[in-house]
């Protein structure tokens, strides 16, 4: 099942419940909502950083002329808004592995060459 990426602007009275249950030294203005997997809490750039990472349509070279994205089998959208009830506003901790592990198993790159001769070399 898919779900949406939601970024949220906190109001006031969610910012101070999230101090209150993150630290409040800590500076939350906004909330990374991912679905059953969990949330992060913080500033506006922090959770954009995210935001912007595990979108969709964002695609992440991983080899030249190779694209992929991160977690498309688990969001099918992203949406950003000012309203959205929080009843969790604790940080929900490894989120980036929780959403690894929920993705499935990365399929293994066989070796390349230039690995398989160091490796060769480094033994002699």
């Amino acid at each position: 099942m898919m779900h949406s990426l939601i970024l949220v602007t906190l109001n006031a009275e969610q910012i101070k419940r999230a101090r209150e249950a993150n630290g409040r030294r800590k500076r939350i203005t906004h909330a990374l909502i991912c679905g059953p997997y969990g949330q992060m809490f913080g500033t506006e750039r922090e959770c954009l950083k995210y935001f912007v990472a595990w979108d969709p349509d964002h695609r992440i070279e991983v080899a030249p002329g190779q694209f992929r994205t991160p977690f498309a089998d688990l969001f099918d959208k992203t949406v950003r808004t000012i309203v959205y009830p929080i009843t969790d506003y604790r940080t929900t901790p490894d989120l980036a592995m929780r959403l690894m592990e929920a993705s499935g198993p990365t399929p293994r790159k066989a070796p390349s060459s230039r690995g398989l001769f160091g490796r060769l070399f480094a033994g002699s």
